[in-house]
């Protein structure tokens, strides 16, 4: 044992160890479990993104408002590669390849990013924190799907450990380090713009000497890097950055995002409001982050609580609190300042949350103590318990607290999102034939059936369509009322995912 655990201070046995867990326990079903209708679209924009390369038309490969350029070379090489090489297509016999594919890709850099992130944080305090994280049941559901969560949250974390390691090691590699990697998050979404202004601010708080220079290195190395990561930059920097900003305030912070929350409905032009996001962190994030929240929370109030009571409240003393905090202390500003960007939001999803999940674990792994870890291993055990229940799909877990589906959907109305997508079209085709079928949302289905079966029930009359398939939370438009009943419902274990009508 003893042997193992010397084996595992080299770095890169360390690195590869994590690399591997990581990577194989997101392995079963990769990729054929759902057809997310953002992952649709993220295919779509992928090969824009790769043919703006390839034919140097560099503006278009600004792919989407987030911008997600991060997402779009982890799937733009790998499918240009796989199309060379095998001279397939998108179309709907071809479609699960290229997912499976671009999951593939997605689930490997997440990976490797888990790995660097334990090999920065030292063996003990590295292997804590990947397995717990890995075992976070949300959290590793939305790791093995195409999307830009994950990838934001474990980039901006990387970002904060770099920019940490420079304060300890005066290093200027640390500096390029955090840059580049908060260059790649800025590029996955936007809203990583936060950070950069809160690592600036850290830069000046805490550098006693040459605060200048080193500001200046960060802030030159980082758009830098934007740019030369980002080809429509080289094309219209200044266009291009007004853009970004522009969309993400358009889509991001004004307009809103469909929810059922505490029984009552809120459409894109209406907020959810404050509790959203508590009621969520119930919902859907297990009782370790809640464990570690409560924890977190504690330890501020203490902490200022004997800064207040030392009397020494002075400037000079609170450089030197700051100083003998500085981990915490910016671990608590930059994550609050993203929870407060989130709540201000209009567009309010439980998927933002993930962002906070690496700093609570990373809190939660510097409990090295006896008590704490055996904490660590009954709660690991409990999420793990919830991982093989709800696999395949994570989307639908809900934190044993609420004990029952019916409680989650009452609090926050849950969304089917492109869920078992591909297990619904064997279904439908085996029991009602290859039919006309309505959704509201056409897009994964359009990826596995004919499209001109597949239409859209808000825009499409009655008269076309001979099935209409609702996902959860959804009801029949009020043309459709009279001339359709329910026949039949298409469930994951206990949950009712997809209700199905007939006509009449």
């Amino acid at each position: 044992m003893n042997k193992a655990l010397n084996l595992l201070n080299k770095k890169w046995i360390l690195f590869f160890f994590v690399f591997v867990i990581s990577f194989l326990i997101r392995l079963p079903q990769i990729g054929t479990e759902s057809i997310n209708p953002d992952a649709v679209n993220w295919h779509y924009r992928c090969q824009q993104f790769a043919n703006g390369l390839k034919y140097a038309q560099f503006e278009k490969t600004y792919p989407h408002y987030h911008p997600g350029v991060t997402l779009c070379y982890l799937m733009a090489v790998p499918t240009e590669v796989y199309k060379k090489v095998t001279g397939k297509t998108y179309n709907i016999d071809t479609y699960i390849d290229f997912n499976i594919l671009n999951t593939y890709s997605v689930v490997i850099f997440n990976s490797v990013l888990i790995s660097i992130l334990a090999v920065l944080l030292g063996r003990n305090r590295g292997i804590t924190f990947s397995m717990l994280l890995n075992l976070e049941p949300f959290f590793y559901g939305n790791s093995r799907i195409i999307h830009l969560d994950i990838i934001v949250s474990l980039l901006l974390f990387l970002s904060f450990i770099l920019l940490n390691r420079y304060f300890e090691e005066k290093k200027d590699l640390y500096i390029y380090l955090t840059s580049l990697s908060l260059a790649f998050a800025f590029l996955t979404k936007s809203v990583s713009i936060v950070f950069f202004v809160l690592f600036l601010f850290a830069l000046v708080i805490f550098l006693r000497k040459e605060v200048l220079k080193k500001s200046t290195q960060f802030f030159v190395s980082f758009f830098l890097f934007v740019f030369l990561l980002f080809p429509a930059m080289w094309v219209d920097p200044f266009g291009t950055f007004t853009r970004i900003f522009k969309e993400a305030d358009r889509v991001g912070v004004r307009t809103g995002h469909n929810q059922f929350f505490l029984n009552e409905f809120y459409d894109e032009d209406s907020n959810p409001g404050f509790l959203f996001y508590p009621v969520v962190s119930v919902v859907k994030l297990s009782p370790l982050i809640l464990l570690g929240l409560f924890i977190g929370v504690f330890f501020i109030s203490d902490s200022l609580k004997k800064f207040i009571m030392s009397k020494n409240l002075t400037l000079e003393g609170l450089v030197k609190y700051l100083d003998g905090n500085r981990e915490f202390f910016l671990l608590t500003l930059f994550y609050s300042f993203y929870i407060l960007l989130i709540f201000y939001s209009t567009k309010k999803v439980d998927r933002y949350l993930l962002v906070v999940v690496p700093a609570i674990i990373y809190y939660l792994s510097s409990k090295s103590s006896r008590y704490f870890l055996h904490l660590f291993v009954l709660f690991g055990l409990i999420n793990l318990i919830s991982i093989v229940n709800f696999f395949p799909n994570l989307f639908y877990y809900y934190s044993p607290l609420v004990i029952k589906y019916q409680n989650v959907n009452e609090l926050v109305g849950q969304k089917t999102f492109g869920g078992f997508m591909f297990d619904l079209n064997s279904y439908i085709v085996s029991t009602y034939s290859e039919k006309n079928i309505g959704f509201y949302d056409v897009k994964p289905m359009e990826t596995v059936y004919p499209n001109s079966k597949v239409f859209d029930i808000r825009e499409t009359s009655s008269s076309k369509v001979d099935i209409v398939i609702l996902s959860l939370n959804e009801k029949l438009p009020v043309k459709y009322e009279d001339k359709y009943q329910k026949v039949d419902t298409f469930y994951f274990k206990d949950i009712p995912l997809y209700e199905i009508y007939t006509k009449k």
